[in-house]
């Protein structure tokens, strides 16, 4: 392979993973990765780069251990090299290697471990680009997304006010930059058991995806999906239902029957439908659930801890 030719390999996995095709990018990012370690050496940038985008498609295929280990080589690398970086570079490379890294480790449950490269990334990010940058924003938002799994509401909740009030201000109340925090806040209360409080936060995220993607957007959908956990604590299971069942649909068709999206919403789908009387159907469902994640996780993670859990509650 020429230089050329890995640098087409990996636009073309870019734009495979734009589009969602999570397995195919992998495949593409793994080749170019594999070119650059041989003709730059093992602290090349582009690796780090290409380790980042290949560690982001397996955090989409599920992969999660794969993925902790692409980002933790990329992240190694920059460290090794941040200093020798022009402010610009520094900039692009090093806060998305530790916010990769932090966010593959908590997709492992590592959450004590995952919480170091995640507020480092925040601290890169201020000093390349200032404290009321909105660069800065996506990693206070990736530190409350630890928070909220990691049962710090509070301080994650902090987190995503700060990045809110930089996206409001550099994009407008209403922009999908927003949505995403608003989405995140929706949640963070669902986690508290704040449903009133949080299903507004859910219900805006939802209508401004919805305005400016469509329906049918993934983006929308799991929006949707936020949402409609918010009005099953609120016990509006009839809305909540429909909601479900579209996303379980439209994630079998882009991921598969056995992705992560797909568990997640099946907990959600068995919990309700439980709650409204079709205690067979539910269990029915919260066990393929439940198939799912152990497929997925093993064990002892605490996404099969919660389904078991729920399950046993059925009981």
């Amino acid at each position: 392979m020429t230089e050329q030719e890995a640098l087409a390999c990996h636009d073309n996995a870019q734009q495979l993973q734009a589009e969602g095709h999570y397995a195919q990018a992998a495949e593409g990012f793994e080749k170019a990765a594999a070119y650059f370690a041989e003709a730059d050496g093992p602290q090349s940038p582009d690796l780090a780069n290409i380790l980042d985008d290949y560690a982001e498609a397996l955090l989409g295929l599920c992969r999660y251990a794969d993925a902790e280990s692409a980002a933790r080589q990329a992240s190694a690398i920059v460290a090794g090299i941040v200093e020798l970086l022009d402010p610009e570079t520094r900039g692009v490379l090093a806060p998305r290697a530790l916010s990769v890294w932090g966010t593959a480790l908590r997709e492992l449950g590592r959450y004590d471990e995952a919480s170091a490269p995640l507020l480092e990334a925040i601290n890169e990010a201020e000093q390349c680009f200032g404290t009321d940058s909105p660069e800065v924003a996506s990693h206070l938002n990736n530190y409350g997304v630890l928070c909220k799994y990691w049962g710090k509401f509070e301080e994650g909740e902090r987190r995503y006010l700060r990045a809110l009030k930089l996206l409001e201000t550099a994009y407008g109340k209403d922009s999908l930059e927003t949505a995403t925090i608003y989405h995140n806040l929706g949640g963070l209360e669902h986690s508290r058991g704040d449903f009133e409080k949080g299903e507004p936060l859910g219900r805006k995220a939802y209508e401004i995806r919805r305005a400016a993607l469509g329906e049918e957007h993934e983006a929308t959908i799991a929006d949707a999906v936020a949402w409609g956990g918010l009005l099953d604590g609120l016990g509006r299971h009839e809305e909540s239902i429909p909601i479900y069942r579209h996303a379980v649909k439209f994630y079998e068709q882009r991921f598969g029957p056995d992705h992560f999206e797909v568990a997640a919403t099946l907990n959600n789908l068995g919990l309700a439908l439980d709650a409204q009387g079709d205690h067979a159907q539910g269990r029915a469902i919260l066990e393929r659930c439940l198939a799912i994640k152990k497929k997925l996780f093993g064990e002892d993670h605490p996404e099969v801890r919660l389904t078991a859990a729920n399950l046993q509650r059925l009981s």
